[in-house]
């Protein structure tokens, strides 16, 4: 596209959507947030942005043939239409995960996106995070030797609304699907198995959708690599994100308060730097590195690193995480 404005469209102003807005404005003057679709119209966020339209009907952005790119952010059971939608239309796709919430609609955005001349790129944002990329060169480059175990920490310091909670597909879909795709992608390595043990200890609503609120999961990877991770949606401390790797020959650790947030312990080296100040700050810096991602792939012509196949990975093991949790059992894994 040379250096032609990009003219995007967004769709779903919530919270992420909002932030996604902001960050565009804050950060990409090469880009044009041209016009935003949601039931509810913000007039201050458009004001204050300084958008061109604001629309109730999806539509009007998916069809207007001067938006190159549509960022969607609405909830997760309206993604494959819209999905659809911008894929006929010649639009390149940013979606939040996890798209959708079987293999089998996931699947069916793959063919839709293949056979159109157009890119899907997923919101898996820890994979833009400077730190977790810096945990994954040490793990390639063997700073650890072999690895046998990983453990996660991933807990909200807040339970979102249970309006968002009834149409996200539950914990281990909207949650525990970052933990999911972090361990495959961390290690390159595929889960194969998995157990979940949870119950609802935060909001007694939960059960009467099905779903749990606190989760202690166990995996199986390839090489005999053993994970446990621990799901919580409310701390009351803050947020709480770690990463946990322990190998043959040292140790990796992405923890929470401290700006350089990947230490690395072995016999000879050690590396640990200053507290930072929120973990909010942290992703903050993800956020506008995988739109920055996104942009740069629409100017370049190159496919996106975070597709619709990763998350379909990922969805494949919350998939047979919610089996381990009905039947109390672990679960192979189906690809």
């Amino acid at each position: 596209m040379g250096s032609k404005i990009l003219q995007v469209g967004l769709i779903g102003a919530g919270r992420i959507g909002k932030m996604h807005a902001t960050n565009i404005a804050n950060n990409f003057p090469e880009v044009k947030l041209k016009s935003i679709a949601d039931p509810s119209i913000n007039k201050k966020l458009i004001e204050s942005l300084k958008i061109e339209n604001c629309f109730t009907n999806p539509d009007k952005i998916i069809n207007d043939d001067k938006i190159h790119a549509v960022i969607i952010t609405s909830p997760t059971p309206t993604h494959i239409n819209f999905i659809k939608k911008c894929a006929k239309n010649n639009k390149h796709i940013f979606c939040e995960k996890p798209i959708a919430l079987t293999v089998n609609e996931i699947k069916k955005v793959i063919d839709i996106i293949e056979n159109e001349n157009v890119f899907l790129q997923v919101g898996l944002n820890r994979r833009f995070d400077n730190h977790f990329q810096e945990m994954k060169k040490k793990l390639q480059d063997g700073s650890i030797g072999d690895i046998h175990t990983i453990h996660i920490t991933n807990r909200d310091s807040s339970i979102p609304k249970f309006k968002f909670l009834r149409s996200s597909g539950g914990l281990l879909l909207d949650m525990s699907i970052h933990d999911f795709d972090m361990v495959q992608y961390l290690t390159g390595l595929n889960i194969l198995e998995i157990f979940v043990n949870g119950n609802v200890f935060i909001e007694p609503d939960l059960k009467k959708i099905g779903d749990i609120d606190t989760a202690t999961i166990t995996l199986e990877l390839e090489n005999d690599i053993m994970c446990s991770i621990q799901n919580c949606r409310q701390t009351h401390y803050g947020y709480d994100q770690r990463i946990e790797i322990f190998g043959s020959e040292g140790s990796l650790f992405v923890d929470n308060n401290h700006e350089n947030l990947c230490y690395l312990f072995t016999d000879i080296e050690t590396t640990r730097a200053r507290l930072m100040n929120s973990f909010i700050e942290r992703y903050k810096k993800s956020f506008i590195s995988e739109l920055n991602h996104f942009f740069e792939c629409i100017h370049s012509g190159q496919k996106p690193i975070v597709g619709p196949r990763d998350i379909l990975s990922a969805v494949q093991v919350a998939i047979a995480g919610q089996k381990s949790l009905e039947k109390n059992q672990p679960q192979k894994v189906i690809r």
